[in-house]
């Protein structure tokens, strides 16, 4: 991975930009997140654009836990975290072993399912459900290896906890949770793998304080925008985020 210092100026530029972002996911865009690892992966190969983000979501995370402690639905977190861990540990793998091109392209397919997941969540929540035993750890699992990719494993997650009915605010503290677990139970394998090293990590330091201001602003900000006007913006963003990776790997 490459140090940051040797990067271009325009890479810290939108570095700085998406430790903001973070701030503004955690502070309660959640759809936010999806457009970090498409964008980051725009400037920085797909690999190196995970590793990046790593440390900044797990100080997202200690935000996010806060705001909603102890507001989670642990016995949820109980039946997905298990085959999460397998499925982060085997997606961590596949993010060191696939060429950057097939990561570019693999991300780029992602995001548009990830696009398509946005048209049909709320005709999920629809759905006559009736649970199976499996269910749980399959959802964790999908979530996992997405997340040990792509840092990105919020639609397997979020389609299954919406088949459980929650209320926003346990809705939103089981998500906080679980991720805070799991990014930080994948560090060891980023950090074998070479994903995430420490000098990367340090030269960091000056991104986290963007991280507190996006949450500050996104609270200011989430009575005052519409959600349907947000919600096209990062469909937008996210199709052409896909489209411009899957250019990029031809």
């Amino acid at each position: 991975m490459p140090a940051i210092e040797e990067s271009p100026t325009y890479v810290a530029v939108v570095i700085a930009l998406l430790g903001f972002m973070i701030g503004f996911a955690k502070g309660g865009f959640g759809g936010l997140g999806a457009l970090l690892t498409p964008i980051l992966a725009l400037v920085l190969p797909v690999a190196s654009a995970v590793g990046v983000l790593l440390p900044m979501l797990m100080v997202g995370d200690v935000f996010a836990v806060y705001m909603y402690w102890k507001e989670w639905d642990l016995d949820l977190v109980r039946r997905m975290l298990p085959a999460g861990i397998a499925g982060a540990l085997a997606g961590t793998f596949l993010l060191s072993s696939v060429s950057p091109d097939g990561l570019r392209i693999i991300l780029g397919i992602f995001v548009l399912v990830s696009v398509a997941y946005k048209f049909v969540s709320d005709r999920i929540q629809a759905i006559r459900y009736e649970s199976r035993p499996w269910h749980a750890p399959a959802a964790g699992l999908l979530s996992g290896v997405a997340s040990g990719m792509f840092n990105s494993g919020g639609p397997p997650f979020n389609s299954y906890l919406l088949l459980q009915k929650l209320k926003a605010r346990p809705f939103i503290a089981t998500t906080a949770i679980y991720f805070a677990l799991l990014n930080l139970i994948k560090v060891p394998g980023f950090l074998y793998t070479g994903v995430l090293n420490v000098p990367v990590l340090f030269s960091l330091w000056w991104v986290f304080p963007f991280i507190p201001v996006g949450i500050w602003v996104a609270r200011m900000t989430l009575t005052r925008l519409s959600p349907i006007a947000f919600e096209w913006i990062i469909i937008l963003m996210l199709i052409f985020s896909s489209l411009w990776l899957l250019w990029q790997s031809r």
